[in-house]
């Protein structure tokens, strides 16, 4: 009798673990759909985004299983992202490096990230480890939204939107020339370019360490 009470409590536990694991499942489908829409980037603080998301029953069932699991889950989940996207970066900036000088990638209406890799993957053929490593991800990219081409693409096309909204409020032309008139000697931003704050130029950084 003992070992039946025992097995029925086993099943009931195994049952609640299923359940359980099932709605932390449905709650991390909920943040990548968000992060597809771009609700939820590796950037984003719990604080913004804690009222979209309670308003899902996925959510709901989370909180339901412990108060701090939902804010754990989300905070894993964009931990995880950003740690992946800071290692590919390295390599990909390498490649984005070489590709703007055989050839030029223009930002507009019409780019995507799928010709964006394209583009990566001829200019890394020369290099067998960085071609390696831009086909890992390109492939990653085509089931995965969220991946780090994905994220690249998206970090350049915000940079060239910032560059070009600045050279207009300078009085810069589309190619970089000063209108007649402007007093400002600001130079133009180049397309693309990524400064961070206490990085210098990646071009500018490799010339100094040759």
């Amino acid at each position: 009798l003992q070992n039946a009470e025992d097995e029925k409590r086993r099943r009931i536990r195994d049952a609640r673990r299923r359940a359980e694991k099932a709605q932390r499942d449905a709650f991390r489908e909920r943040l990548v759909e968000l992060a597809k829409g771009g609700l939820i980037t590796p950037e984003t603080r719990w604080r913004g985004i804690e009222e979209r998301v309670s308003e899902d029953k996925s959510f709901e069932q989370v909180q339901a299983q412990g108060r701090e699991v939902a804010r754990e889950m989300f905070e894993d989940f964009v931990y995880d992202w950003k740690e992946e996207y800071r290692r590919d970066r390295i390599p990909l900036v390498r490649v984005w490096e070489m590709s703007k000088k055989k050839q030029e990638f223009v930002f507009d209406d019409k780019s995507s990230a799928e010709n964006f890799s394209k583009v990566l993957l001829e200019s890394s053929a020369g290099s067998p480890d960085l071609y390696g490593e831009i086909r890992r991800m390109s492939n990653l990219a085509k089931k995965n939204p969220l991946s780090s081409i994905q994220l690249f693409f998206n970090e350049l096309r915000a940079n060239h939107s910032s560059a070009t909204s600045k050279n207009k409020k300078n009085g810069h032309h589309s190619d970089g020339k000063k209108k007649h008139g402007s007093e400002n000697n600001d130079s133009s931003e180049d397309e693309g370019e990524i400064i961070e704050d206490g990085e210098v130029d990646v071009g500018e950084k490799e010339k100094e360490e040759a």
